[in-house]
């Protein structure tokens, strides 16, 4: 698919924040932005033949601190950029898609340390990584967040800060021009691919 491909495929209501794909798996996640579930759910129409598409509806960091700091008559000091969702990796660098799931007795006390933390403490947990987005489900007490990072070490000495609340599913994988890149790079590709064209044209 194409730049193009893509917009037709959004259908122009469907704001696509970033997309990640762990290739070995045939998976991925994706966040987007919807007007409302029957326009998601029209997009996701499109790859029903091909694929199981799961969907939870979250909340990004602003939006959590704000649900929950309410509560105490509070306001957030400070807002987190999503500017950089759509980061890709520099030389030496790689993305991981990161799932955390407080543990039962620790999903409270875990969001309240969360909603609380200081701009500098909430930079400085997360050491060598560059946190690209952060999203929330409150209801099952999980999440997702997407990095850059340098070496697993990074990766688990940020973890290892909330082992004690949470656990944590950590894995590889890469934005959509990877992605392609890795396909299309296979000799057998084209083959592939006029095979899959013929096939969708019957």
């Amino acid at each position: 698919m194409t730049a193009e491909d893509d917009a037709r495929d959004l259908g122009g209501n469907i704001e696509l924040l970033g997309r990640w794909s762990t290739v070995g798996e045939a998976t991925g996640c994706c966040v987007c932005r919807a007007p409302d579930a029957r326009a998601l759910n029209d997009w996701l129409y499109n790859w029903v033949p091909m694929a199981t598409c799961v969907v939870w509806p979250v909340l990004d960091d602003n939006q959590v601190r704000k649900l929950i700091l309410a509560r105490y008559h509070k306001k957030p000091e400070y807002k987190v950029s999503y500017t950089s969702v759509g980061n890709v990796p520099s030389k030496g660098e790689s993305l991981y898609w990161i799932k955390y799931k407080f543990h039962a007795e620790k999903r409270e006390e875990g969001l309240e340390i969360f909603a609380n933390m200081q701009e500098e403490t909430n930079r400085r947990e997360s050491g060598r990584n560059q946190v690209l987005g952060r999203w929330h489900n409150l209801g099952l007490g999980s999440g997702v967040a997407i990095c850059l990072s340098k070496s697993e070490e990074d990766l688990f000495n940020w973890a290892y800060n909330w082992v004690g609340n949470c656990d944590f599913e950590i894995k590889p994988v890469v934005h959509d021009d990877e992605c392609r890149a890795v396909i299309q790079g296979k000799p057998d590709f084209a083959k592939k691919q006029q095979a899959l064209i013929a096939k969708m044209s019957q």
